[in-house]
């Protein structure tokens, strides 16, 4: 099952997508009940519910895509889009596959704008 999610962020897509794919900063606005352990090059370190979870992680900075894929045979895959949305705005896309949680996706980027709202933009 494919869930898709969309949220405006008052902030330049650059910053938007640093915040969402730098692993220190994911750190910092990653919800209950995920916690970043670490990264080993493209893979991300997770604990959910105090289990172990690895994600190859891609980030284009180029295109302001972030892609990953669960490293064993069960989590969820998806990619964020980043896109300008008017001035100093942004749009963040997101979409999820093989996720049991529908509610994941609006989580994630609720989490990411409150994140970039309150410590990244000026103001």
């Amino acid at each position: 099952m494919s869930i898709h999610a969309r949220r405006d962020v008052p902030a330049l897509p650059d910053l938007v997508f640093n915040a969402a794919a730098d692993p220190s900063r994911l750190a910092a606005w990653l919800p209950a009940p995920y916690e970043v352990v670490g990264r080993n090059n493209d893979t991300l370190i997770l604990h959910e519910n105090g289990e172990p979870r690895q994600l190859n992680l891609a980030a284009d900075y180029d295109r302001l895509l972030l892609t990953w894929e669960p490293l064993a045979d069960h989590g969820c895959r998806g990619h964020l889009q980043v896109s300008l949305s008017g001035v100093a705005a942004s749009v963040v896309e997101l979409q999820v596959d093989d996720c049991p949680d529908d509610q994941l996706p609006a989580r994630l980027l609720e989490a990411l704008a409150n994140e970039v709202e309150q410590n990244l933009t000026a103001g």
